[in-house]
């Protein structure tokens, strides 16, 4: 009995890069610094740093350095497919699959019918995604998490407690 692997399940990977994206489309012009979008969405800055040269990559995002530099859409949220980014970001999966890579210990695995359904399921499974872009979740109430709001909501206390003290002095110093 061969195990099957599931492709069309996304990795972390993937939900990070579009939820970047997400985030960009809502910041519309505005730059954002990764180390903004690692905080709001509570991704490590490691991670951000990975996936933006991907996303740059695909044409999705474009990055300046600098001061008032950040990460912004490289063309209009609408014009952004989700299943392009997941091509993007899920590009070794997609190529193992359609090579037959989707069953273990196989001796033939090209040959087997199981891999040519499981490489049209796949296709299937990212024309779906294509069919929505990433202005679809930057607009939608569902997409507006309360990431957000809790990021706000507990901001950082400041880390020095500034407390009034009084200056006079506890003990004097006796001249002999």
């Amino acid at each position: 009995m061969y195990c099957a692997e599931t492709p069309m399940q996304l990795t972390k990977l993937t939900h990070h890069a579009i939820r970047i994206l997400v985030r960009c489309a809502r910041a519309g012009k505005k730059r954002l610094r990764a180390a903004d979008i690692a905080r709001l969405e509570r991704i490590t800055e490691y991670n951000v740093a990975k996936i933006v040269p991907i996303l740059v990559r695909g044409g999705f995002v474009q990055t300046t350095r600098g001061r008032g530099g950040g990460l912004a859409l490289a063309r209009p949220a609408d014009e952004i497919r989700i299943g392009d980014v997941v091509r993007a970001t899920e590009r070794a999966k997609i190529r193992s699959a359609r090579k037959g890579g989707t069953v273990r210990s196989a001796p033939n695995k090209a040959g087997m019918p199981i891999n040519q359904m499981v490489g049209d399921a796949l296709e299937a499974f990212i024309s779906v995604l294509d069919q929505h872009t990433i202005a679809d979740l930057a607009g939608s109430k569902s997409a507006q998490e309360p990431v957000l709001r809790d990021a706000i909501a507990k901001k950082k206390p400041p880390r020095h407690k500034v407390v009034a003290c009084d200056t006079t002095p506890v003990y004097r110093i006796s001249q002999a």
